[in-house]
């Protein structure tokens, strides 16, 4: 599966290699207590929120990191 910025986030978690790199970007997004209201989001929808504290340039480095996850 090719993971991009419309990938959505509880596809991204249900993938152990792309929740590594989440984790390596946004440390503890898959234990946050809010994080089964995002499941439905885009990567990309998700750093709109200021809370998800996901610049542009983290949402690129992201995406970027997950390019070789399959």
């Amino acid at each position: 599966m090719l993971f991009t910025e419309n990938s959505k986030v509880g596809d991204l978690l249900a993938n152990e290699a792309a929740t590594v790199v989440l984790e390596k970007h946004l440390p503890g997004i898959s234990k946050n207590a809010m994080i089964g209201m995002a499941k439905g989001f885009t990567l990309k929808q998700l750093s709109g929120f200021p809370q998800a504290g996901m610049s542009p340039a983290k949402l690129a480095e992201v995406v970027a990191d997950l390019e070789g996850v399959q």
